[in-house]
């Protein structure tokens, strides 16, 4: 886990593999998810409640969570 301060103007810095990428901000109610995958972030968006997180998360399952991690492995070899 990284922990990230927000600058005065609220930024965070997330790292050159983000660099001129697009990233979805999603807010749940004081639970933050930065991602660049948009059917994810389309997923939380329809997440009320934390307990309805908790569930979306553990509906991912492991072999899509693999396959996503070697999706980011490979566009971050490619930069």
């Amino acid at each position: 886990m990284e922990v990230k301060t927000a600058d005065s103007k609220g930024r965070v810095y997330l790292g050159k593999w983000y660099a001129n990428k697009q990233v979805y901000v999603v807010d749940l109610g004081g639970v933050i998810v930065l991602t660049p995958y948009t059917a994810f972030a389309e997923e939380l968006e329809r997440v009320k409640d934390m307990e309805e997180l908790t569930e979306f998360l553990r509906s991912i399952s492991p072999k899509e969570l693999k396959e996503a991690f070697r999706e980011a492995v490979w566009e971050k070899t490619k930069s």
